[in-house]
């Protein structure tokens, strides 16, 4: 018996559930605190973001550069970089924006929750690329999720919208979003390294932010608390920058089953530090389409679990 093979094996396995439950809970947390900032604070979705993907593309490469890039060096060529740019743009920059909109119009919990009904539309893209019927679980997913959507948006009164019109369509775009980010990622995988991916595509994202709205450009004449300094803060470096970091490192150690369900705490964690530091309420209606969302995604998870 390898009791020592076993040993490093079970402890790098605990290593990479502890890095996938730390990161995901963070992207749930930095949700929460963008929300604070953009309530609290004259800082934009626009400013943000742009703030969000250029320090945390910066850093990410930093430590590809200076860790990874001798084991792991990247052949570009024509068809890679445009890859890689349509990937930066209408991938990365997507989702950073449509989320982050989505919480400035919305809140935090609401943002995350409709962020999840990705899956509809990869099943749509599957089902319209390989014309085909969907499946009677594929049909199931759907209608629960576009269930769960509507309860969110309703409360349960289908003649009136419990969030912003804005923040819903957000809320969905970012669901768009995310589905080709799933889609197209795993084809530039192949060749480029992850931190080289999500850096890079995130400093590209940062740079064309910079023409919308400079990282430079800040009302330095608001009055700041030392605390609003510090959650801004926090929000790019832990919830950006190093839950990225450890849910991509998380990686090499546990299955993508493993990674997709403990992924779902991102948006439990998003809405119950949304209703306990932030006060949100959510109407009856509108907490049982957030579970059905997650209990859906949970769904999917096992299913995956079951086929591999």
């Amino acid at each position: 018996m390898n009791k020592g093979g076993n040993a490093v094996k079970n402890s790098t396995h605990i290593k990479g559930l502890i890095f996938v439950i730390i990161g995901a809970s963070l992207w749930g947390i930095g949700g929460t605190a963008s929300d604070y900032i953009f309530t609290a604070t004259p800082v934009d979705v626009n400013w943000y973001v742009t703030a969000r993907l250029t320090i945390s593309g910066i850093i990410l490469l930093s430590i590809y550069t200076l860790f990874f890039r001798r084991k792991h060096r990247t052949v570009w060529n024509k068809h890679t970089i445009l890859m890689f740019a349509v990937y930066s743009i209408f991938g990365m920059t997507m989702v950073q924006y449509t989320f982050m909109a989505a919480i400035g119009f919305g809140n935090a919990a609401v943002a995350t929750v409709l962020q999840c009904t990705g899956p509809i539309y990869i099943i749509l893209y599957a089902v319209l690329k390989k014309y085909r019927p969907w499946t009677k679980a594929e049909a199931f997913i759907i209608a629960a999720m576009i269930t769960g959507v509507i309860l969110i948006a309703t409360n349960g009164n289908l003649t009136n919208l419990a969030v912003s019109p804005a923040a819903l369509m957000f809320g969905l775009a970012s669901g768009v979003a995310l589905a080709y980010y799933t889609l197209h990622a795993p084809v530039l995988l192949q060749v480029i390294h992850p931190l080289q991916l999500v850096g890079g595509s995130m400093l590209t994202g940062g740079i064309l932010m910079n023409f919308i709205h400079p990282i430079w450009v800040f009302d330095f004449s608001f009055d700041w608390t030392a605390m609003q300094i510090i959650i801004l803060a926090l929000s790019i470096l832990l919830g950006t920058t190093l839950a990225f970091y450890l849910y991509i490192t998380s990686m090499k150690y546990i299955s993508s089953t493993e990674a997709g369900i403990l992924g779902l705490l991102e948006p439990v964690s998003a809405v119950l530090t949304s209703i306990v530091l932030l006060n949100v309420g959510l109407g009856l209606y509108q907490a049982a389409g957030i579970i059905l969302i997650l209990a859906v995604g949970v769904f999917i998870s096992t299913r995956k679990a079951e086929a591999a």
